[in-house]
């Protein structure tokens, strides 16, 4: 008869092998960022006052040295200034291959919607990558870019559907980051032509151009989902000070989520603290509401086990998704595999413990959490090597 202990162990084997997929996150530095940006890659706050000492000093940043330096070739305990003069040691490109060399991913589904200058493009991430890359659209940024090249609203609603209709096939979903322009209370139905030309009108008086009136953004996300059939990804709650939590709240999505099913279109809410718990009803109540953790359970470092647990309350285990949300730092990436692996780990074996499942079951579970679901969702054509 096996034991508890043998079975944590092989459990926790199969997880570590498993090749996750890995459907939100960024591009990586291709230039060596100063220690001020790594520091500032490790909050969400934009005012570096907000960690009032180092944000090193906070479970990500705890986490970051824990886990991440090892990575640099560090034995823990690892200080800040350890953890800042290694990183500098390495060039960008090295570590980028290193750490998604050690993430364990099959496949990079990448939001190119916030592109600076420094970031490697997606053609050298694949090169520097083990792990296939793929393109998720951002909807604001598409429609920015094709306004700025139209000369009146009505030029950009013709243009608009065309644009959709001829995405290139790297791109296998869609992201709206409408938590960060007008809230997350979207229409669930067609706003009128005259409604949106008029809401166009007034967002080309603003310089810089920065689409955010809810008519708009209800317009693109509708018009994406009709044209598309594409996943559509929806940032939900953690984020910087430009995300107003009162109308972050993944509950204000229900008119889309149920305009989406009767496309029958799956809608991703990604990130979800502190609202895992009703993003999880959602998930359960929906059926094509997914989720995942996205960078939550970098943030929340050692407290990542207790946040999964909660989220799986209610969240069907074929519903959640993984992600990194790594932006910039190529360690990010790495840590978010490591986190959800851990947590997830721990999560099983807890339900072993307590004879809810067999072996077999925990470990199905991870391969429909770490990957196949995922799979299934971006319709992506991967096998299970790394």
């Amino acid at each position: 008869m096996p034991t508890l202990h043998s079975q944590h162990e092989e459990l926790s084997a199969a997880i570590d092998e498993l090749a996750l997929i890995d459907h939100h996150c960024h591009s990586l530095f291709s230039t060596p960022p100063t220690d001020q940006q790594v520091e500032d890659h490790l909050t969400e706050s934009p005012d570096a006052r907000a960690a009032r000492t180092t944000t090193f000093d906070s479970n990500l940043g705890l986490a970051t040295l824990r886990w991440a330096g090892p990575l640099l070739g560090l034995d823990p305990p690892v200080s800040r200034e350890a953890y800042l003069e290694a990183r500098r040691s390495i060039a960008p490109r090295d570590l980028i291959s290193k750490s998604l060399a050690a993430a364990g991913v099959s496949d990079l589904l990448v939001d190119t919607g916030f592109h600076p200058d420094d970031l490697v493009d997606l053609d050298e991430l694949s090169r520097l990558s083990p792990a296939r890359v793929h393109e998720i659209a951002r909807i604001e940024t598409r429609a920015e870019e094709l306004l700025s090249t139209t000369d009146s609203p009505e030029q950009f609603l013709q243009a608009w559907p065309e644009l959709l209709a001829n995405l290139d096939p790297s791109v296998v979903g869609l992201k709206s980051v409408a938590a960060y322009r007008c809230g997350l209370d979207l229409a669930g139905t067609h706003p009128s032509r005259a409604e949106v030309l008029f809401a166009l009108g007034h967002q080309l008086q603003q310089r810089p151009l920065r689409l955010n009136d809810p008519t708009v953004i209800s317009y693109l996300v509708i018009t994406a989902i009709e044209i598309t059939r594409l996943p559509v990804q929806f940032h939900i709650g953690i984020g910087d000070p430009d995300v107003r939590l009162a109308t972050g709240h993944p509950g204000h999505l229900q008119n889309l989520i149920e305009f989406a099913l009767r496309l029958e279109t799956p809608i991703c809410l990604l990130h979800c603290y502190p609202y895992h718990r009703e993003a999880a009803l959602l998930a359960h109540d929906y059926p094509n509401v997914y989720l995942d953790l996205g960078l939550a359970l970098n943030f929340v470092g050692p407290r990542a086990s207790e946040i999964l647990s909660e989220t799986l309350e209610l969240a069907p285990y074929a519903k959640l998704l993984y992600s990194s949300d790594a932006f910039g730092l190529a360690e990010l990436n790495y840590l978010g595999a490591l986190q959800f692996r851990r947590s997830l780990t721990d999560q099983l074996t807890s339900l072993l413990k307590d004879a809810y499942l067999t072996l077999d079951t925990a470990i199905r579970l991870a391969k429909l959490m770490g990957r196949e679901t995922a799979k299934t969702v971006y319709r992506l054509s991967v096998t299970e090597a790394r």
